[in-house]
Protein backbone atom coordinates (compact mmCIF):
# COMPACT_ATOMS: atom_id res chain seq x y z
CA UNK A 1 0.00 0.00 0.00
CA UNK A 2 1.32 3.37 -0.94
CA UNK A 3 1.97 6.10 1.87
CA UNK A 4 -0.36 8.87 1.93
CA UNK A 5 2.59 11.47 2.20
CA UNK A 6 0.47 14.54 2.38
CA UNK A 7 -1.58 13.43 4.92
CA UNK A 8 1.00 12.41 7.29
CA UNK A 9 2.36 15.97 6.44
CA UNK A 10 -0.65 17.56 7.26
CA UNK A 11 -1.52 15.85 10.29
CA UNK A 12 2.34 16.67 11.27
CA UNK A 13 1.46 20.18 10.69
CA UNK A 14 -1.54 20.55 12.82
CA UNK A 15 0.05 19.80 15.68
CA UNK A 16 1.30 23.54 15.84
CA UNK A 17 -1.10 24.72 13.19
CA UNK A 18 -4.51 23.63 13.49
CA UNK A 19 -5.64 25.54 10.38
CA UNK A 20 -3.51 24.05 7.36
CA UNK A 21 -3.12 21.40 4.66
CA UNK A 22 0.35 20.20 3.84
CA UNK A 23 1.83 20.37 0.19
CA UNK A 24 4.55 17.61 0.30
CA UNK A 25 5.38 17.49 -3.33
CA UNK A 26 5.43 21.04 -3.14
CA UNK A 27 2.58 21.43 -6.23
CA UNK A 28 3.13 25.02 -7.52
CA UNK A 29 -0.58 25.08 -8.87
CA UNK A 30 -1.54 25.67 -5.25
CA UNK A 31 -2.08 29.66 -5.15
CA UNK A 32 -4.40 31.86 -3.63
CA UNK A 33 -7.67 31.91 -5.66
CA UNK A 34 -7.09 28.38 -7.14
CA UNK A 35 -10.14 26.08 -7.05
CA UNK A 36 -10.15 22.84 -6.83
CA UNK A 37 -10.68 19.53 -4.70
CA UNK A 38 -9.18 18.64 -1.40
CA UNK A 39 -9.37 14.69 -0.91
CA UNK A 40 -9.54 14.88 3.35
CA UNK A 41 -8.57 10.92 3.33
CA UNK A 42 -4.89 11.47 1.22
CA UNK A 43 -4.73 15.42 1.94
CA UNK A 44 -4.34 15.60 -1.92
CA UNK A 45 -5.47 18.71 -4.09
CA UNK A 46 -6.54 18.50 -7.61
CA UNK A 47 -6.91 21.73 -9.31
CA UNK A 48 -10.25 22.52 -11.12
CA UNK A 49 -9.72 26.08 -12.37
CA UNK A 50 -6.58 28.09 -11.71
CA UNK A 51 -8.33 31.41 -10.55
CA UNK A 52 -11.13 32.66 -8.97
CA UNK A 53 -12.55 35.40 -11.00
CA UNK A 54 -12.15 39.27 -9.31
CA UNK A 55 -9.69 37.81 -6.97
CA UNK A 56 -7.06 40.05 -5.59
CA UNK A 57 -3.88 38.63 -3.76
CA UNK A 58 -1.96 40.51 -0.90
CA UNK A 59 1.59 39.43 -0.12
CA UNK A 60 3.40 39.50 3.18
CA UNK A 61 6.81 39.19 2.78
CA UNK A 62 8.47 37.50 6.24
CA UNK A 63 11.65 35.68 5.98
CA UNK A 64 12.48 33.03 8.18
CA UNK A 65 12.59 29.45 9.06
CA UNK A 66 10.38 26.51 9.10
CA UNK A 67 11.39 23.28 10.64
CA UNK A 68 9.05 20.67 11.24
CA UNK A 69 9.70 16.86 12.07
CA UNK A 70 8.17 13.59 13.62
CA UNK A 71 9.75 13.02 17.03
CA UNK A 72 11.63 10.25 16.24
CA UNK A 73 13.95 12.31 13.63
CA UNK A 74 17.12 13.69 13.76
CA UNK A 75 20.53 15.44 12.09
CA UNK A 76 23.49 16.15 12.34
CA UNK A 77 26.23 18.27 10.85
CA UNK A 78 29.48 16.74 9.64
CA UNK A 79 32.42 17.37 7.57
CA UNK A 80 31.55 16.77 3.73
CA UNK A 81 33.13 13.51 2.33
CA UNK A 82 32.86 14.31 -0.93
CA UNK A 83 35.96 13.79 -3.76
CA UNK A 84 36.95 16.29 -5.93
CA UNK A 85 35.78 19.53 -6.25
CA UNK A 86 32.32 20.89 -8.41
CA UNK A 87 30.69 24.17 -9.93
CA UNK A 88 28.82 26.05 -6.94
CA UNK A 89 25.47 27.09 -9.03
CA UNK A 90 25.48 29.92 -6.40
CA UNK A 91 29.25 31.35 -6.85
CA UNK A 92 30.10 30.11 -10.40
CA UNK A 93 33.54 29.16 -8.32
CA UNK A 94 34.99 25.12 -8.56
CA UNK A 95 34.79 24.35 -4.67
CA UNK A 96 35.10 21.38 -2.38
CA UNK A 97 31.88 20.21 -0.58
CA UNK A 98 32.50 21.30 3.29
CA UNK A 99 29.52 20.06 5.03
CA UNK A 100 27.17 17.10 4.72
CA UNK A 101 23.78 17.12 6.71
CA UNK A 102 22.09 13.69 7.32
CA UNK A 103 18.54 13.12 8.56
CA UNK A 104 18.00 9.78 10.00
CA UNK A 105 14.84 8.22 10.80
CA UNK A 106 14.07 6.04 13.37
CA UNK A 107 10.33 4.54 11.91
CA UNK A 108 8.82 3.90 8.91
CA UNK A 109 6.38 7.52 7.67
CA UNK A 110 8.60 10.01 9.82
CA UNK A 111 8.68 13.42 8.21
CA UNK A 112 11.49 16.45 8.26
CA UNK A 113 10.47 19.63 6.84
CA UNK A 114 12.84 22.64 6.79
CA UNK A 115 12.62 24.87 4.63
CA UNK A 116 13.28 29.08 4.18
CA UNK A 117 10.24 30.75 3.92
CA UNK A 118 9.78 33.65 1.88
CA UNK A 119 6.43 34.56 3.46
CA UNK A 120 2.63 34.49 2.63
CA UNK A 121 0.22 35.06 0.04
CA UNK A 122 -3.64 35.18 0.83
CA UNK A 123 -6.99 36.19 -0.83
CA UNK A 124 -7.54 40.05 -0.20
CA UNK A 125 -10.41 39.84 0.48
CA UNK A 126 -12.62 36.61 1.33
CA UNK A 127 -16.02 37.89 0.41
CA UNK A 128 -14.87 37.41 -3.43
CA UNK A 129 -15.86 33.44 -2.33
CA UNK A 130 -19.47 34.61 -1.70
CA UNK A 131 -19.83 36.75 -4.74
CA UNK A 132 -18.78 33.91 -6.97
CA UNK A 133 -20.81 31.45 -5.57
CA UNK A 134 -22.78 30.69 -8.88
CA UNK A 135 -19.42 30.73 -10.95
CA UNK A 136 -17.94 28.43 -7.96
CA UNK A 137 -21.21 25.79 -8.19
CA UNK A 138 -21.07 25.65 -12.23
CA UNK A 139 -17.52 24.83 -12.20
CA UNK A 140 -18.25 22.15 -8.87
CA UNK A 141 -21.42 20.61 -11.28
CA UNK A 142 -18.75 19.88 -14.07
CA UNK A 143 -16.45 17.60 -11.72
CA UNK A 144 -19.52 16.38 -9.79
CA UNK A 145 -19.04 18.42 -6.97
CA UNK A 146 -22.60 19.92 -6.90
CA UNK A 147 -25.70 19.37 -7.24
CA UNK A 148 -29.71 20.64 -5.75
CA UNK A 149 -28.24 23.60 -5.43
CA UNK A 150 -25.52 22.48 -2.70
CA UNK A 151 -21.61 22.47 -3.11
CA UNK A 152 -19.89 19.53 -1.50
CA UNK A 153 -17.74 19.91 1.11
CA UNK A 154 -14.50 19.22 -0.12
CA UNK A 155 -14.81 21.69 -3.21
CA UNK A 156 -13.64 25.07 -2.72
CA UNK A 157 -10.89 27.59 -2.44
CA UNK A 158 -7.50 28.20 -1.86
CA UNK A 159 -7.47 31.17 0.50
CA UNK A 160 -3.79 31.31 1.59
CA UNK A 161 -0.45 29.78 0.67
CA UNK A 162 3.23 29.79 2.86
CA UNK A 163 5.80 30.06 0.71
CA UNK A 164 9.21 28.64 0.67
CA UNK A 165 12.08 30.19 -0.93
CA UNK A 166 14.42 26.71 -1.01
CA UNK A 167 14.60 23.79 1.63
CA UNK A 168 13.58 20.11 2.00
CA UNK A 169 11.10 17.54 2.71
CA UNK A 170 12.30 13.80 3.07
CA UNK A 171 10.49 11.06 4.62
CA UNK A 172 11.00 7.55 5.68
CA UNK A 173 9.45 4.27 3.38
CA UNK A 174 11.31 2.41 6.03
CA UNK A 175 12.95 2.61 9.77
CA UNK A 176 16.10 3.44 9.62
CA UNK A 177 16.26 5.01 6.49
CA UNK A 178 18.88 7.94 6.21
CA UNK A 179 19.15 11.25 3.91
CA UNK A 180 21.66 13.75 3.54
CA UNK A 181 22.64 16.66 1.26
CA UNK A 182 25.74 18.23 1.36
CA UNK A 183 27.67 21.32 -0.18
CA UNK A 184 28.82 24.84 1.15
CA UNK A 185 28.22 26.00 4.55
CA UNK A 186 26.59 29.10 3.31
CA UNK A 187 24.74 27.29 0.16
CA UNK A 188 23.10 24.77 2.95
CA UNK A 189 22.37 27.37 5.89
CA UNK A 190 20.72 29.87 3.23
CA UNK A 191 18.94 26.28 1.36
CA UNK A 192 17.28 25.59 5.01
CA UNK A 193 17.04 29.47 6.51
CA UNK A 194 19.62 29.07 9.38
CA UNK A 195 21.81 31.27 11.27
CA UNK A 196 25.80 30.08 11.33
CA UNK A 197 28.17 30.44 8.21
CA UNK A 198 27.21 32.92 5.90
CA UNK A 199 29.33 33.63 2.87
CA UNK A 200 28.32 34.68 -1.06
CA UNK A 201 26.22 33.02 -2.95
CA UNK A 202 22.44 31.73 -2.94
CA UNK A 203 20.38 28.71 -1.12
CA UNK A 204 22.17 25.80 -3.48
CA UNK A 205 23.04 22.04 -2.56
CA UNK A 206 25.85 20.14 -4.14
CA UNK A 207 24.99 16.06 -3.97
CA UNK A 208 22.53 14.32 -2.31
CA UNK A 209 22.76 10.93 -0.95
CA UNK A 210 19.74 8.31 0.43
CA UNK A 211 18.59 4.88 0.33
CA UNK A 212 15.95 3.64 -1.68
CA UNK A 213 13.91 4.18 1.29
CA UNK A 214 13.21 8.17 0.86
CA UNK A 215 11.04 10.19 -0.45
CA UNK A 216 12.73 13.58 -1.01
CA UNK A 217 11.42 17.08 -2.53
CA UNK A 218 13.75 19.89 -2.46
CA UNK A 219 13.91 23.47 -3.76
CA UNK A 220 15.36 23.72 -5.74
CA UNK A 221 14.88 20.06 -7.10
CA UNK A 222 18.05 19.31 -8.12
CA UNK A 223 21.71 19.16 -6.88
CA UNK A 224 23.58 22.35 -8.80
CA UNK A 225 20.83 24.12 -9.42
CA UNK A 226 20.08 27.84 -7.33
CA UNK A 227 16.35 28.16 -5.98
CA UNK A 228 14.34 31.18 -8.26
CA UNK A 229 11.15 30.44 -7.81
CA UNK A 230 9.48 30.06 -4.73
CA UNK A 231 6.84 27.50 -3.90
CA UNK A 232 3.94 27.01 -1.36
CA UNK A 233 4.24 24.30 1.44
CA UNK A 234 1.51 25.03 3.22
CA UNK A 235 -1.55 26.72 2.52
CA UNK A 236 -5.40 26.88 3.85
CA UNK A 237 -8.64 26.46 2.35
CA UNK A 238 -12.26 27.46 2.08
CA UNK A 239 -15.07 24.77 1.55
CA UNK A 240 -18.88 25.07 1.32
CA UNK A 241 -22.13 23.99 3.83
CA UNK A 242 -25.70 23.92 2.98
CA UNK A 243 -27.67 27.18 1.77
CA UNK A 244 -24.41 28.59 0.55
CA UNK A 245 -22.71 28.98 4.06
CA UNK A 246 -19.24 29.29 3.62
CA UNK A 247 -16.88 27.31 5.30
CA UNK A 248 -13.58 29.67 6.12
CA UNK A 249 -10.96 27.43 7.02
CA UNK A 250 -12.32 23.63 6.01
CA UNK A 251 -9.91 21.39 7.58
CA UNK A 252 -12.02 17.94 7.15
CA UNK A 253 -15.40 16.93 6.29
CA UNK A 254 -17.86 17.70 8.36
CA UNK A 255 -20.90 15.99 7.86
CA UNK A 256 -23.07 17.61 11.42
CA UNK A 257 -21.51 19.90 13.83
CA UNK A 258 -21.41 18.11 16.92
CA UNK A 259 -21.25 20.50 20.55
CA UNK A 260 -19.81 18.39 23.15
CA UNK A 261 -20.88 19.46 26.81
CA UNK A 262 -18.43 17.81 29.67
CA UNK A 263 -18.58 18.06 33.41
CA UNK A 264 -15.03 15.66 33.99
CA UNK A 265 -12.74 18.82 33.32
CA UNK A 266 -11.37 18.88 36.87
CA UNK A 267 -13.23 16.37 39.79
CA UNK A 268 -14.30 19.32 41.81
CA UNK A 269 -17.18 19.52 39.30
CA UNK A 270 -20.44 18.95 41.18
CA UNK A 271 -23.28 20.67 40.30
CA UNK A 272 -26.37 18.77 38.18
CA UNK A 273 -26.62 21.05 34.85
CA UNK A 274 -29.63 21.11 32.61
CA UNK A 275 -27.98 22.13 29.09
CA UNK A 276 -29.93 22.91 25.81
CA UNK A 277 -29.82 24.16 22.79
CA UNK A 278 -31.54 26.14 19.89
CA UNK A 279 -30.93 27.23 16.42
CA UNK A 280 -32.82 28.39 13.83
CA UNK A 281 -33.23 26.41 10.30
CA UNK A 282 -33.87 28.19 6.93
CA UNK A 283 -37.64 28.02 6.47
CA UNK A 284 -38.73 26.06 9.90
CA UNK A 285 -39.81 27.22 13.16
CA UNK A 286 -36.67 27.69 15.51
CA UNK A 287 -35.60 24.08 16.89
CA UNK A 288 -35.12 23.55 20.77
CA UNK A 289 -33.36 20.43 21.98
CA UNK A 290 -33.07 19.10 26.14
CA UNK A 291 -32.83 19.70 28.59
CA UNK A 292 -30.36 17.24 29.13
CA UNK A 293 -29.30 16.68 32.96
CA UNK A 294 -25.49 16.55 33.57
CA UNK A 295 -23.89 15.27 37.06
CA UNK A 296 -20.45 15.91 37.59
CA UNK A 297 -18.11 13.65 36.07
CA UNK A 298 -20.76 13.22 33.29
CA UNK A 299 -20.86 14.45 29.55
CA UNK A 300 -23.08 14.52 27.06
CA UNK A 301 -23.25 16.23 23.45
CA UNK A 302 -25.87 17.61 20.56
CA UNK A 303 -25.48 16.38 16.85
CA UNK A 304 -26.47 20.08 14.93
CA UNK A 305 -27.55 20.07 11.21
CA UNK A 306 -24.47 21.93 8.91
CA UNK A 307 -27.13 24.89 8.24
CA UNK A 308 -28.26 26.08 11.97
CA UNK A 309 -27.59 29.57 12.60
CA UNK A 310 -28.52 31.62 16.22
CA UNK A 311 -27.12 28.52 17.98
CA UNK A 312 -27.56 29.48 21.87
CA UNK A 313 -25.91 27.35 24.39
CA UNK A 314 -28.32 27.48 27.60
CA UNK A 315 -26.77 25.82 31.14
CA UNK A 316 -29.09 25.85 34.15
CA UNK A 317 -27.20 25.15 37.29
CA UNK A 318 -29.40 23.71 39.55
CA UNK A 319 -29.23 25.17 43.21
CA UNK A 320 -31.14 25.52 46.34
CA UNK A 321 -32.59 28.97 45.15
CA UNK A 322 -32.58 30.49 42.10
CA UNK A 323 -30.66 28.03 39.73
CA UNK A 324 -27.88 30.21 37.89
CA UNK A 325 -27.88 30.50 34.26
CA UNK A 326 -25.31 30.37 31.68
CA UNK A 327 -25.62 30.81 27.89
CA UNK A 328 -22.83 31.14 24.83
CA UNK A 329 -23.97 31.91 21.61
CA UNK A 330 -22.89 31.58 17.91
CA UNK A 331 -24.73 33.29 14.80
CA UNK A 332 -23.41 30.98 12.18
CA UNK A 333 -21.59 27.73 13.78
CA UNK A 334 -20.59 26.01 10.45
CA UNK A 335 -18.18 29.34 9.45
CA UNK A 336 -17.08 29.70 13.05
CA UNK A 337 -16.60 26.65 14.43
CA UNK A 338 -12.94 24.86 12.97
CA UNK A 339 -13.56 21.40 11.78
CA UNK A 340 -17.01 21.20 12.90
CA UNK A 341 -17.27 21.09 16.74
CA UNK A 342 -17.07 22.44 19.85
CA UNK A 343 -16.39 21.51 23.43
CA UNK A 344 -17.99 23.29 26.91
CA UNK A 345 -16.41 22.40 30.13
CA UNK A 346 -18.72 23.22 33.09
CA UNK A 347 -17.53 24.10 36.21
CA UNK A 348 -18.89 24.67 39.77
CA UNK A 349 -18.61 22.88 43.37
CA UNK A 350 -22.05 23.18 45.08
CA UNK A 351 -23.06 25.55 46.14
CA UNK A 352 -20.43 27.77 44.64
CA UNK A 353 -20.41 30.05 41.98
CA UNK A 354 -20.26 27.76 38.62
CA UNK A 355 -19.01 28.90 35.13
CA UNK A 356 -18.56 27.21 31.53
CA UNK A 357 -15.51 27.20 29.21
CA UNK A 358 -15.65 26.56 25.14
CA UNK A 359 -12.37 24.73 25.08
CA UNK A 360 -11.07 26.20 21.71
CA UNK A 361 -12.18 29.37 22.08
CA UNK A 362 -11.38 30.46 26.18
CA UNK A 363 -8.54 27.82 26.72
CA UNK A 364 -4.91 29.51 25.89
Amino acid sequence: MSIKWNRLYTDLLRGSRSTLWGNWALNPVIKPGAVGIIDPSSGDFTLVSEALPNVDITNIQQGRRWAISSKDVSRKETKANVAGTVLDPATGIQVKPELTLEWNFCKEESIASEFALNGEQRLSDMAVIHDQYDWLYAQAQKVGMASDGRIAEGFGVVTSVILADSGVNAGAKSKNARFSLSGSASGLNSLLGENGTTGQGGATFISTRDTTSVETHTLPAQDGQVATTPLPVAYSFASFGPDKLIIPIWVRKIGSLRLAVDSKATSATTYITKVSIAYDLPGQPRKTEGPLAISGGLSNSFDIPLGARNLEFKAEFVNLGNNQVITKHWATPLSQWLGGSRTINLYGTWPGSPSISVVEEDQP
